[in-house]
């Protein structure tokens, strides 16, 4: 077995702690990270099985007359599964988790499985960003403890967040992964976050318990105080509708643009009087950075599209312009 300080097996030169040591560590916990979603994905393709699919469909039939009015049935679907797994059906999941022990050989990842029981269900607000990590406040216990980012996109503090929660292999005692997706809300939804952890304190009742108990009326709460399944103001949305039907008007696909727009929305919470000041400050943007497939538009052009005046375009082109330069 090769030492830390012995030289390195590449031929660089260099002691193997300074060169492929890490570069085998990132290996190795990139392996380890996949098994993972590969283990909770196999879960979600397989299950819920013929037999089980009815009680489901009732867990589904009874959420859906008292949610339907502001969620769209895929979103009403996908957290009423959570519930059956997780709540009503906890056999399912315990079941699965024992046969794919028996295949596993890495010894680490028996180990994580063992620890996986109970996906506990957790609803907070995001306190703090980190490279791999978001720290999050438990509503109900105020506990901190930080969640597996799932992609580099933007996460504001201040946001809302929802997800059923398991360790996540690192050994520490607060950091978790996401078995299902990481729902944001916008922080004007703050209050009824607020309003659930106001009843809990009220109950008599733990937390696991609590949460088994009230799932239902939590989403209940938060149609209550208007939500719809946004992850957005409504002044944000409608900025990126203008930019997504400016584009469809002219037949250019920009993915990347909506990213970027999306991304500089949520971080930054430009100030404008008109939402169509900032999505035409956005395909000024998406011009300029060549992300709209060479077709090319006039200052002109565009502010007489969207309705407003040459300079509020220049503003917001200006500041996409610099936040893009700060990504960079």
């Amino acid at each position: 077995m090769i030492g830390r300080n012995d030289p390195c097996l590449c031929g660089s030169g260099k002691k193997y702690k300074k060169c492929c040591e890490g570069k085998q560590q990132v290996t190795t916990e990139q392996v380890f990270l996949d098994e993972i979603e590969h283990v909770l994905q196999t879960f979600y393709n397989v299950y819920p099985e013929k037999k089980d699919i009815k009680d489901y469909i009732d867990i589904v039939n009874e959420w859906s007359p008292k949610l339907d009015s502001h969620l769209q049935r895929e979103l009403i679907e996908a957290v009423a599964l959570d519930d059956f797994f997780f709540h009503k059906r906890a056999d399912i999941w315990a079941n699965y988790l024992k046969r794919t022990m028996k295949k596993m050989i890495r010894p680490k990842m028996v180990e994580l499985l063992n620890g996986w029981n109970q996906p506990s269900l957790f609803i907070g607000e995001v306190v703090a960003i980190e490279e791999n990590y978001f720290k999050a406040v438990h509503a109900l216990t105020k506990e901190e403890l930080f969640i597996r980012r799932e992609s580099n996109r933007v996460i504001p503090e201040g946001m809302q967040v929802f997800s059923f929660l398991l360790p996540d292999g690192s050994k520490a005692d607060n950091q978790f992964l996401a078995v299902s997706t990481l729902i944001f809300f916008p922080t004007n939804y703050k209050q009824a976050f607020d309003n659930f952890a106001s009843q809990f304190d009220r109950s008599n009742n733990s937390v696991e318990q609590f949460l088994k108990d009230n799932h239902l009326n939590f989403w209940i709460g938060l149609v209550d105080s208007g939500y719809s399944g946004e992850e957005y103001t409504s002044f944000e949305i409608e900025v990126v509708d203008q930019a997504k039907q400016f584009l469809e008007e002219k037949n250019i696909e920009a993915p990347q643009l909506l990213v970027s727009l999306e991304d500089y929305l949520v971080e930054k919470k430009p100030k404008a009087r008109k939402p169509a000041a900032i999505a035409a400050g956005a395909i000024r943007f998406a011009q300029e950075r060549n992300l709209l497939n060479g077709t090319t538009f006039t200052v002109k052009e565009i502010a007489e599209n969207f309705g407003v005046s040459s300079s509020s375009l220049n503003k917001y082109y200006q500041e996409l312009l610099d936040y893009d330069a700060v990504l960079a």
